[in-house]
């Protein structure tokens, strides 16, 4: 077997396992078409109806992605500035601290949701934030953080002390050198930092389902309950939004990384 065939059959075999996992995602796009009641593909011609009831107020999808925008924009930003703040002080000092307070703040990655869960119930039921923007804003803060932190020490680990010890013997004052020296260079790992916490945020289910009820239900709630509920075919119109706006985000990404690309290139 030659080269070139044996390039053409991985890939023929990557093509297809890329298949293997994205035509289940997209075919919640034809169903949330259907002219049923009940979760299928079209059977007698395509209906936009479904869409349309995501705007129904009786239904309340439209004030839980509110409520989901909402967290996850707050919640990214304060991930990302909590994280921030602890990942400098700890690439600048040395000692135990460091160590023992990064393990700690890693620690919702090794503690189980559902342990989580549970102390958090308790902790909020004692200062009355259960069921309340507040109480899931410092849940998926706290969830956050960890991705958060990785993604800015990451950045910092490429970040020469050199630079900081020379500002220091010039007389910049710490805030100037974190300004002009050290956000600079994280800002990649801060926009990364960013984006992982609001991602955290927005697919949090586990604690949210234990931490909420009625007055605040955030998407991944609302589209649990209507499983559970029953079957309605809205389900699939909002993964359908979510899927196209996803791919749309994804697509002006790569276009506009390309325009920069060949400006960097002509110039």
């Amino acid at each position: 077997m030659s080269a070139r065939t044996r390039n053409r059959l991985l890939m023929a075999v990557v093509w297809l396992f890329l298949l293997l996992l994205f035509l289940p995602v997209l075919v919640v796009i034809p169903v949330s078409v259907t002219d049923k009641s009940y979760l299928s593909l079209p059977a007698d011609g395509i209906s936009f109806e479904h869409y349309g009831s995501l705007t129904d107020p009786a239904k309340g999808w439209v004030p839980s992605f509110r409520n989901s925008a909402l967290a996850a924009i707050a919640t990214a930003i304060m991930a990302t500035g909590i994280a921030a703040a602890f990942a400098v002080g700890a690439w600048i000092r040395s000692g135990w601290w460091p160590s023992a307070v990064r393990l700690l703040m890693l620690s919702p990655l090794i503690v189980p949701p559902i342990i989580y869960a549970v102390g958090m119930v308790r902790v909020l039921s004692k200062v009355s934030m259960l069921d309340t923007f507040w109480g899931v804003l410092v849940v998926h803060v706290v969830l956050s953080l960890p991705m958060a932190f990785l993604a800015i020490a990451a950045s910092l680990a490429n970040l020469d002390n050199r630079m900081v010890t020379a500002a220091r013997s010039l007389g910049a004052r710490p805030i100037t050198i974190f300004g002009r020296v050290i956000l600079p260079n994280i800002a990649p790992g801060l926009a990364a930092g960013a984006f992982l916490a609001f991602i955290t945020s927005w697919d949090e289910i586990t604690v949210t389902l234990f931490i909420t009820a009625r007055h605040f239900v955030t998407l991944p709630r609302r589209i649990y309950t209507s499983i559970t509920d029953s079957i309605d075919p809205a389900l699939a119109a909002i993964a359908a939004v979510l899927l196209i706006a996803t791919m749309a985000v994804l697509i002006a990404q790569t276009l506009l990384k390309g325009r920069g690309a060949r400006a960097g290139s002509a110039k």
